[in-house]
């Protein structure tokens, strides 16, 4: 592997061998008032399996979903949930 000048590892296929697919099936776009929802549900205490039942998305897509808010710099509570 080597690192991009944007810092992304690159996959140097002759010397990894065989390689899996990671995340295969998910889809990581998301419409901005979805992510602002999925934002809110969190900070409301929703757990992100709660926050996907109630979104309409793979349980998997909102974890992103919260890596991605995360990654901008803005806070994301609990993933299990806090409300009771």
């Amino acid at each position: 592997m080597k690192t991009s000048g944007s810092h992304i590892m690159l996959l140097d296929k002759r010397k990894v061998g065989k390689f899996e697919i990671t995340l295969d099936g998910l889809e990581f776009a998301f419409p901005v008032e979805q992510l602002k929802e999925i934002k809110s549900l969190n900070h409301q205490g929703y757990s992100y399996k709660e926050i996907a039942k109630i979104v309409k998305r793979n349980k998997y897509e909102v974890i992103i979903a919260l890596l991605h808010i995360c990654r901008k710099g803005e806070l994301v509570g609990p993933m299990g949930g806090y409300k009771k």
